[in-house]
């Protein structure tokens, strides 16, 4: 009765095994020349079994006149096959088999072990800052303060970074009459301010939308009275403006409504009359159209 292998025997086995389950030599079966040992032997002389180790397996054949080696990778896929005229000499064979795995061995360790050289490193770059655009133009527009209208002229200049803006308003009203003792009041605004605003752009079109404190004159005069002199009145007003145009040219056509509240309320009366008094809305409100030039199209 046979005893059965000492287990160390067995780890020994199972460790050589798996140390050469890669990079394995096998020959065709029922061909005695040359052997795998010897073909394993020419590749250590070679300097090459580490490096084929790294490969894969490969399978000599003898198809006379010609020695083929098939080549697999470690999951037993084909890498390719190298075919050459055969010796007759079983050592002679074996050198051969050992030169040609070494050389496909070498080929295969410049391609597919050679590292890809890393892209070069982009320089960092800050992120682009919106360019300073400016804007200068004109209007023309409808005024009303729920007693009377009239209409007006103004200039506006926009310097805009982005989606801000910082807008310059200028504006003056033609005069607007109401029934004062037994003539009439006459009365119109001057005012400029400073404020700021947001733009938006689709396409061709643009929106904007500014809030102004402005300093007003109130002119008041006298029409068909006695004493039609004229009377100054100095205040702060709070506008608001909103536009919408084309945005599509450096000329750009727009449409524009806005409001404001003037402080502190003023009236008019009569010297020598006080009892008559023709109190004058605080609230204006504007509609109108106008043309601006743009620094950029």
């Amino acid at each position: 009765m046979r005893h059965p292998l000492p287990l160390f025997v067995l780890a020994l086995v199972s460790t050589a095994w798996a140390r050469d389950a890669v990079g394995a030599v096998t020959v065709s079966p029922g061909a005695r020349c040359p052997s795998s040992d010897a073909i394993v032997a020419h590749l250590e002389r070679l300097g090459a079994r580490s490096l084929f180790s790294q490969l894969g397996d490969a399978e000599v054949r003898i198809e006379e006149p010609s020695l083929r080696v098939q080549f697999r990778d470690r999951r037993g896929e084909p890498l390719g096959a190298r075919v050459v005229t055969a010796t007759t000499d079983c050592e002679s064979r074996a050198a051969l088999a050992a030169a040609v795995i070494a050389a496909f061995a070498g080929e295969w360790a410049q391609t597919a072990l050679a590292a890809p050289a890393a892209p070069p490193a982009r320089p960092a770059t800050a992120p682009a800052t919106p360019p300073w655009r400016s804007e200068v133009g004109a209007m023309a527009f409808a005024v009303h303060d729920g007693d009377e209208g009239g209409f007006g002229l103004g200039m506006r200049a926009d310097l805009g970074r982005g989606p801000w803006l910082l807008s310059v308003l200028a504006e003056g009203s033609l005069a607007r009459e109401q029934p004062l003792g037994s003539g009439h009041g006459a009365y119109r605004f001057l005012r400029a301010g400073l404020g700021l605003g947001v733009r938006r752009l689709w396409s061709r079109v643009f929106w904007d939308a500014t809030l102004l404190p402005m300093v007003d004159r109130l002119a008041l005069a006298g029409q068909d009275l006695g004493d039609n002199r004229t009377v100054t009145s100095w205040g702060f007003a709070m506008a608001g403006q909103t536009r919408i145009g084309w945005g599509g040219w450096r000329v750009r056509p727009f449409l524009f409504a806005g409001a404001s509240y003037r402080v502190p309320g003023e009236w008019m009366t009569l010297e020598d009359r006080p009892e008559v008094r023709v109190p004058l809305s605080a609230v204006n409100g504007e509609v109108g159209l106008g043309l601006s030039v743009a620094s950029t199209p």
